[in-house]
């Protein structure tokens, strides 16, 4: 993602200096940060950025003329460091002090914001620039957000509380605006509330001396949904909010000034205390509980530790969370529409078949689906899936031979960021991570490569997964289902596919039946498919049923259902369907009967039968990539040579047409389907057949 350009807009170098380490180091990954300084320069030196922040509305008011119209432009809300606030402590109560800035807005904000921090027992007085203001007698102090140029110089105190920082607001604005994730507000807002809890641990006994501070510290603490407990370098508990207390069943009033170890004995503090380390997200078991503790040392001003923060959720609120992303995950497109309702036919096959999926479908174990393309073995997985417990979790589906093998892994097992040349770098979860809980369903499995088969037999032996580029093994609970349509046995005798691996995905084997061997189901599949694409029934005469129950059907269900179509486009409404409104391609294919082949011949009236398979290529749009390979197929075959799809790639390289490794093979097995190339086995390559040879005479003498 490209960086997005911010400008701050301030008076002060002093404040843009501190908002710009404060942009960089929360945001630097996403943004540039300019800033325009108004003592220095008058006029806009960045009118290109695509944010701009304005210090208050002050500065917004005297440069709003000169910003552009596009873009984001906001006025910031500032807060104090919480850091310095501890140099007010020595503020003597009821003294009066003026509070500075370059303008009034400045230090009037400045004063209600120390008020809302609970520093109201002693008297502020604004005091800004050319302000005129006469002091009262005995003020020497002035607080000062980083402009002691301002302070009059009769003032010999001066408590430098620094510059005001971005409220989290104003993060939040810019996140939203520029889409990032919202986990960085949690790490933002976190950072608040670390240096809150510095504040309150190295101050806690004078705090104690203002009820407000301590109060304002107090519902800080218990207004968030995390267990906090604090201790001090003698590992005596200082901090333990109303969530602790809920979740580790024990009360403050009990534990306040206790040894930690008495009450939490199963957390190392001594440890964290002695060495300066962090805990980071480890698991431990507290009074009949699971939880996920982080710990972090608290440094003071010499750098040295002065307590420790520790933070504990529940393993319970964890996994509730995951389950909320993977349920949103799904809500995006990982999810089965199809039930075992969708699977129409009575036939003794598909009655079987289902039967077997329902059984299956209730347990654990990896299914294997069998079957010829277009059987609706994607429909019977989707089935599988919301018959059986995890339908409440998500269906990923990946296509082998869809994808070349160098996206095959990284798609499956995800990557870390910078892994390889176009990663994104916050790295991309897999498939299989996306799948957790769920079912995955690999699809055309006889197609993967050997490498990538040999990672899948990794992960449903572990069932963990390692993002390509990554040293972690993330466990995975994932439902595999696998579908191919080829015969997987004789790819392990040509060494083509592993036999481990194939024993692992047959455990559950289901042989989705093909069309032609179901029968009457066909004749049920025209009215479905007439009725819920087009509301109609089509009226089929006596020879066109004998034909489809003799037809073979070599594309199945999803040659029928395109047949549905074709045939409700041709026929009008309340007419007879007969053998002459048929696609082209299917009278000449079926020549059993005479009578059939009689209305095929006269039904012909010189249209040969090449012009329906132009026509289809036309249609999608890939009539000239098939000649170019049937031609280069041709050329080979002169020099009685067979060629592969690699060396047709070289040959094919400086067209304008992208062929890719994985189109290639697609269009060579819609050639071998039609037979017009045989394709070899290994390094044969494909050549071209008679029929492949009258196909190209004919395309080039009508087209070209």
């Amino acid at each position: 993602m490209d960086k997005k350009t911010v400008c701050y807009i301030s008076r002060s170098e002093v404040t843009a200096r501190h908002i710009e380490a404060q942009l960089t180091e929360f945001l630097g990954e996403y943004i540039n940060v300019h800033v325009w300084i108004l003592e220095h320069e008058e006029r806009l030196p960045y009118p290109t950025c695509d944010i701009y922040i304005a210090g208050s509305k002050t500065v917004y008011d005297k440069v709003k003329h000169q910003l552009p119209s596009k873009g984001l432009i906001i006025t910031a809300s500032r807060t104090l460091g919480i850091d310095n606030l501890d140099k007010l402590f020595q503020i003597p109560q009821g003294s009066q002090v003026i509070v500075v800035g370059y303008w009034e807005e400045v230090a009037v904000t400045t004063i209600n914001l120390l008020k809302e921090y609970g520093f109201d027992y002693f008297k502020m007085i604004p005091y800004y620039l050319n302000c005129g203001l006469e002091l009262p007698e005995g003020i020497d102090t002035a607080i000062s957000p980083g402009v002691n140029y301002v302070v009059p110089n009769n003032i010999k105190n001066i408590v430098n509380i620094g510059a005001r920082g971005l409220e989290l607001s104003t993060f939040v604005e810019l996140v939203e605006y520029m889409n990032l994730p919202r986990e960085i507000i949690n790490g933002i807002s976190h950072n608040y509330v670390e240096e809150i809890l510095n504040l309150g641990l190295k101050h806690y006994k004078t705090a104690c001396k203002n009820e407000e501070l301590k109060k304002n510290l107090e519902v800080i603490l218990n207004t968030v949904d995390e267990a906090i407990v604090s201790v001090d370098k003698n590992n005596k508990i200082v901090v333990f909010n109303h969530v602790a207390e809920d979740l580790l069943g024990v009360n403050y009033i009990q534990v306040t000034n206790r040894d930690v170890s008495e009450i939490l004995p199963q957390v190392d503090f001594s440890y964290c205390l002695q060495t300066g380390e962090s805990i980071v997200n480890e698991i431990r078991y507290i009074n009949g509980n699971y939880f996920v503790l982080s710990t972090n040392p608290i440094f003071d001003e010499d750098n040295e530790i002065s307590g420790i923060v520790s933070i504990f959720r529940p393993v319970r609120e964890v996994k509730e969370l995951e389950a909320k992303v993977r349920r949103e995950l799904k809500s995006k497109g990982n999810l089965a529409n199809y039930t075992f309702g969708h699977i129409v036919g009575e036939s003794a096959e598909i009655v079987k078949a289902v039967n077997m999926a329902k059984k299956f479908a209730k347990t654990n174990l990896t299914i294997l689906l069998e079957g010829e393309s277009g059987t609706g073995k994607e429909i019977f997985a989707q089935a599988i899936h919301n018959y059986s417990e995890r339908n409440n979790n998500p269906f990923v589906a990946i296509n082998f031979a869809a994808l070349p093998d160098s996206l095959v892994e990284s798609e499956l097992f995800g990557y870390e960021g910078g892994a390889f040349t176009g990663a994104k770098k916050e790295g991309k979860a897999g498939l299989f991570e996306e799948a957790h809980m769920g079912t995955i369903f690999l699809d055309e499995i006889g197609d993967a490569s050997l490498e990538v088969q040999k990672s899948l037999l990794r992960v449903l032996e572990e069932h963990k997964v390692r993002r390509v580029g990554g040293n972690t093994l993330t466990p995975v609970d994932v439902r595999v289902i696998a579908a191919t349509n080829q015969n997987l046995e004789s790819l392990m005798k040509t060494g083509m596919f592993r036999g481990d691996l194939f024993y692992r995905l047959c455990t559950l084997p289901i042989i989705v039946p093909e069309l032609r061997s179901r029968g009457n189901d066909i004749l049920i599949l025209i009215d479905y498919f007439s009725h819920k694409l087009y509301n109609r029934n089509l009226i089929l005469e006596n020879p066109l049923k004998d034909f489809f129950l003799s037809y073979l059907w070599p594309g199945n269900i999803r040659e029928l259902e395109n047949v549905v179509k074709y045939l409700c486009s041709m026929v009008e409404i309340d007419n007879t369907v007969t053998i002459r409104h048929l696609p082209l391609y299917m009278m000449r294919s079926e020549e059993k009967k005479p009578e059939v082949k009689n209305e095929i011949s006269n039904s012909q009236s010189g249209y040969t039968m090449f012009d329906e398979v132009i026509q289809n290529f036309e249609k999608q749009q890939i009539l000239k990539p098939i000649v170019m390979i049937l031609a280069e197929i041709h050329n080979a075959g002169v020099l009685n040579n067979g060629i592969g799809r690699q060396a047709l790639m070289k040959k094919l390289k400086n067209s304008d047409i992208g062929f890719a490794d994985h189109k290639i093979k697609k269009w060579l097995k819609t050639l071998a389907d039609l037979g017009y190339v045989d394709i070899g086995k290994t390094k044969q390559g494909s050549r071209i057949s008679k029929k492949g040879e009258g196909f190209l005479i004919y395309v080039n003498k009508e087209l070209f």
